[in-house]
């Protein structure tokens, strides 16, 4: 006689919530199989769970039937043309769970996400997929981004899977990064984050060296404008230098007027320009990296045209009180010392 699974027994675990993030999906049946696997695979190990999907506004139709079948799939639209990396800012900020995992479509068809998640936990950092078999060609075509990244201050690698999962008090301190988009991709360099790696054997077929060159071309951008106070810094000392380069110039052409007798024809008056015009641009570019460099730090990050829509509202913390039997009610006041 057959035993029976004792994995099948296992009671749900309900002392935590955990959110999957996706914010990158094809309307194909391939997607909608994986979002529903994935729902099986979680409701399998914990009761309390959500799962979140950002799409353009001209996919919203032939979401609507997956959102019905699978419980507590929450559907975010979105203009069409936002950037991968803003979709996934908005799926971390929807996100209310205790562990979170802002995941790749294929990717999480791949891996184990219950070992993933319970290998976030367990290590309490942002964990990363990592495959040590990589191809000579992507990680060739990988430096120049790394080595961007390791000057901008972030764990950049492209080759390194897209899906992280992320403990609710590490996602905090990236979503307050100042870049928050990278920093949900490709982790700070900040001793506050810890960051782990979760090895795995298994690839993706779609993920080729030449694969998503829009998104590189996105990454190199927004890792060339983070950059962009440490670029007027550099323009600002140079500035600085051929201002004063200039001021020596027009000095040593003022000693050459008094100190010598004979000048030759248009020799002081080409000299002269060129000292102008030496000090005249550094004075003017120093100001304008100066300028900018304040701009920069009263900036605030403003966000208020990236609110999503969400499609269907579910209420999970009702759910969570339900389950637990407790009471939630907010008009309930405390009795004042007359009435007692």
């Amino acid at each position: 006689m057959r035993e029976p699974d004792a994995s099948q027994f296992v009671k749900p675990r309900e002392d935590v919530v955990v959110s999957v993030c996706f914010s990158e999906l094809h309307t194909t049946p391939a997607t909608f199989q994986t979002v529903r696997e994935v729902a099986a695979t979680l409701d399998r190990a914990y009761r309390y769970r959500e799962i979140i999907l950002v799409v353009d506004d001209t996919q919203r139709e032939a979401f609507l039937e997956l959102v019905r079948d699978v419980p507590n799939c929450r559907l975010f639209v979105v203009r069409r043309g936002v950037e991968y990396y803003d979709r996934r800012v908005i799926a971390a900020e929807e996100s209310i769970g205790d562990l979170v995992v802002i995941g790749n479509i294929e990717e999480l068809a791949q891996l184990d996400v219950l070992a993933f998640l319970d290998y976030a936990e367990a290590e309490d950092a942002v964990t990363m997929v990592y495959r040590s078999a990589k191809r000579p060609v992507k990680r060739l075509l990988a430096w120049p981004f790394i080595a961007l990244g390791k000057v901008a201050g972030f764990n950049v690698d492209p080759s390194d899977f897209q899906s992280i999962a992320v403990p609710r008090t590490l996602l905090n301190l990236l979503l307050a990064h100042d870049e928050p988009r990278l920093a949900l991709r490709f982790p700070p360099r900040d001793p506050r984050i810890a960051i782990d790696w979760f090895a795995t054997r298994r690839n993706v077929a779609s993920r080729t060296a030449f694969q998503g060159l829009k998104r590189r071309a996105q990454l190199l951008q927004t890792l060339l404008v983070y950059l962009t106070p440490m670029i007027l810094s550099v323009v600002a000392i140079s500035s600085t230098i051929l201002t004063l380069v200039g001021m020596a110039y027009a000095a040593w052409i003022v000693g050459a007027v008094i100190l010598v007798d004979t000048l030759a024809p248009g020799w002081l008056t080409t000299n002269a320009m060129l000292a102008v015009s030496a000090v005249f641009m550094g004075l003017s570019t120093l100001g304008l990296s100066l300028g900018l460099q304040h701009l920069l730090k009263q900036q605030r990050r403003l966000k208020g045209d990236l609110v999503p829509e969400e499609v269907n509202r579910i209420d999970l913390f009702h759910q969570v009180a339900f389950d637990l039997n407790v009471e939630l009610d907010r008009d309930v006041r405390a009795p004042s010392p007359a009435e007692d």
